[in-house]
Parts: C-alpha cells; structure tokens; sequence
C-alpha cells in the first residue's frame, strides 16, 4: 500500500492569518514560560547547593537538580533549532 500523506506539508496559511498570527502568539508564551520555569528550576539547585554547609548529600542534590536544570534550559532555549534539525533529517 502507498503511503497516503507523501508529499503533503502541513500548512496552517489555510485557516486564514488571524489564526496564524494568535497560535505563534500563544507559542511564544508557552515557549517564554518553558523558559522562566527551567530558569526557576537551575536558581533552585544552585540555592541548595550554596546552602549545603558541609552536607555533602544536601550539596550532591542540589548539583543533580542543578545539572538537570541546566540542560533542560539548553533544550528549552535551542527547542527551535532541535525541531528544525528534526525535521531537516525527516525531510
């Protein structure tokens, strides 16, 4: 059987510029609260760790959740580029 949806693009020009224009809105709000959370998140771990004293397990979460944080921003921040490798190598 042939694939039914080769060589169809998914095109959102089709429901008019009102509908473009309010959805790459409410992504760019999603996409800068993503941001602000993930920033939220690294300040925490960074905090723990600062306020460790000599508690190594207490410095040692903080790191993880600081690390996790941290590449979580990276994704976040470069989500555009990672899509558009994706689909570059899909395409």
């Amino acid at each position: 059987m042939d694939n039914p949806i080769d060589g169809i693009l998914p095109d959102f020009s089709v429901f008019g510029t009102e509908f473009t224009q309010w959805w790459q809105k409410v992504f760019a709000a999603l996409w800068a609260l993503a941001l602000l959370v993930t920033i939220f998140f690294l300040l925490q771990g960074i905090v723990v760790m600062a306020n460790a004293g000599d508690n190594p397990h207490s410095h040692s979460r903080g790191r993880s959740r600081a690390v996790v944080a941290g590449i979580s921003l990276v994704c976040v921040a470069a989500f555009g580029v990672i899509v558009g490798a994706i689909l570059q190598v899909a395409g």
